[in-house]
């Protein structure tokens, strides 16, 4: 606990926190507020898919270029400009959004545009702003945020949409990221020692270049390979079920689509907590890897399945609360597949191939995700939010026995892996 206080007192790690604190819970209120209002016009879950896609596409297009800009440019500047940018482009929306619905969609594809700017540079900035003996509390304190920020995003976007309105929120939200531009104002110059027109083509070549090594490694080696998977399924789950928040909501637990937040998120936000806390005390105490996963994913895929074929059929307040429960063991079920697949491939990844290994892991969840999360909002589309739990459910079933036999194989193998490295 010294060490987080420490942490925080160090003034240009809480201009910084600050900074990314606003900007967690400005993007996620949009984020619900641009979902909902979608939904309620259009009734059409395929038209709520293509948000994602919006936000999805300059991750895909412009992130490795945002990344190389992180490292050659001045990352206060850089930061800066994103976030005056974003702020820009939300205060435009909250005049015109009315008129044009579909507008929606270029303000999410271009805040996603600025926001590949921004977060590379973040992160880049953290090492500058603490001491490096600060850096695990300072990580943690950024995950924490990330995490609150989701849930306090989407619990008073919902609030606000019902109390205030679609376009004073938007309007609101434009001005406090204002104070997040103010708040980085206040660091320090964060000038790169590399020079930007030599460096650049040379710095988006190497990232390439480790890019594609780093996927021949994973591909050729199951160790690597299937917690990899397992990790990018995870993702693709959770982005499916976010696009689909506002017809779970009405149609699942039937309520307005506006308290998602509260009968969604907020109980698996809780129960992720509960699983992380659940998850560290079973690592610590040598409980094995393999054991925590499978039962991890059998318990999420039970999840969806009751969802999909017990929830709708019981009455509707034994529904709700069994709703409730289902989210927030699903919250708990996530961490505990999450967590152990991210140690386990730390624990058997070469220290030289680290980076390209963890580095790849947004990029290819993110490529990964667009279809699935196209094709799940057309079967939702076309016969009902039920059917896509269910399908979810069934495949998370399906993984959950191919990863029961698969692990075994991959941990045995990892035993020889050793032998063979201290042979």
């Amino acid at each position: 606990m010294i060490e987080f206080i420490e942490t925080i007192k160090a003034r240009n790690f809480t201009f910084l926190w600050m900074s990314q604190i606003i900007s967690q819970l400005v993007i996620n209120t949009l984020s619900f507020l641009i979902l909902t209002r979608i939904f309620e016009v259009t009734g059409s879950t395929i038209a709520v898919s293509f948000v994602w896609v919006a936000y999805a596409l300059p991750a895909i297009v412009f992130g490795p270029v945002g990344a190389v800009t992180a490292d050659v440019a001045d990352k206060r500047k850089v930061m800066i400009t994103s976030i005056l940018l974003q702020s820009l482009i939300v205060f435009l929306f909250s005049l015109f959004y009315s008129k044009y619905l579909f507008l929606s969609y270029a303000v999410v594809f271009t805040y996603s545009l600025f926001n590949q700017f921004y977060m590379p540079s973040e992160a880049a900035s953290l090492p500058h702003v603490v001491n490096k003996a600060h850096l695990p509390q300072a990580n943690s304190l950024f995950f924490m945020t990330v995490q609150s920020g989701l849930v306090s995003g989407f619990v008073s976007a919902g609030l606000l949409y019902d109390a205030v309105g679609f376009g004073p929120t938007v309007l609101v939200a434009g001005v406090i990221l204002l104070f997040a531009a103010l708040s980085v104002k206040m660091l320090p110059s964060l000038k790169s020692q590399e020079r930007l027109p030599k460096d650049f083509e040379k710095g988006v070549s190497k990232f390439f270049g480790g890019m594609v090594e780093g996927y021949k490694f994973i591909k050729n080696n199951t160790f690597i390979l299937f917690p990899f998977l397992l990790l990018t399924g995870l993702q693709v789950a959770l982005s499916v079920v976010v696009v689909s928040l506002p017809v779970i909501t009405s149609e699942i637990i039937k309520t307005k689509v506006s308290l998602s937040g509260l009968v969604v998120v907020a109980p698996a936000a809780a129960g992720a907590l509960v699983g992380t806390f659940l998850v560290s005390k079973l690592l610590s105490k040598a409980v094995r890897k393999r054991k925590i996963i499978e039962v991890a994913i059998f318990v999420f895929s039970g999840c969806f399945l009751a969802l999909s074929a017990i929830v709708p059929s019981v009455d509707f307040w034994l529904g709700r609360s069994l709703s409730l429960i289902c989210f927030f063991a699903a919250g708990a079920a996530y961490v505990a597949s999450l967590i152990p697949s991210l140690t386990y491939l730390q624990e058997v990844t070469p220290a030289d191939l680290m980076g390209r290994v963890f580095g790849n892991i947004w990029f290819v969840t993110t490529v990964m995700t667009v279809v699935p999360v196209l094709f799940s909002a057309t079967i939702t589309e076309i016969f009902g939010i039920e059917l896509m739990l269910f399908a979810l459910g069934l495949l998370g079933l399906l993984v959950g026995l191919a990863a029961k036999f698969e692990l075994h194989g991959i941990f045995s193998y990892r035993k020889n892996f050793i032998k063979w490295l201290k042979g």
